[in-house]
């Protein structure tokens, strides 16, 4: 099973939890059990809906390279959690 570390990142959010929680989940490998409790799903199906989600969400550019970017994003920090480069 290949899990990106960034979906992982935002599931925690999701979630509702602060991000000192997020990465203490990530690093104790309990994001699956959680997610399982509460939506019924395992890392790898939320992995899958993610990635069927990304081309739904806004585009947006980024600063240094300025391309364009379907993202889920986290603006308290201003940056884009998971993204998926945009074909214009």
């Amino acid at each position: 099973m290949s899990i990106d570390w960034d979906i992982e990142e935002l599931a925690g959010y999701a979630m509702g939890e602060p991000e000192d929680v997020v990465e203490s989940l990530m690093n104790d490998n309990t994001m699956d059990e959680l997610l399982h409790e509460k939506y019924g799903v395992d890392l790898e199906t939320y992995c899958k809906i993610v990635k069927d989600l990304l081309p739904f969400t806004p585009k947006v550019q980024a600063g240094i390279s300025k391309e364009f970017y379907h993202a889920f994003l986290d603006e308290k920090n201003q940056r884009m959690i998971v993204k998926l480069k945009s074909i214009k």
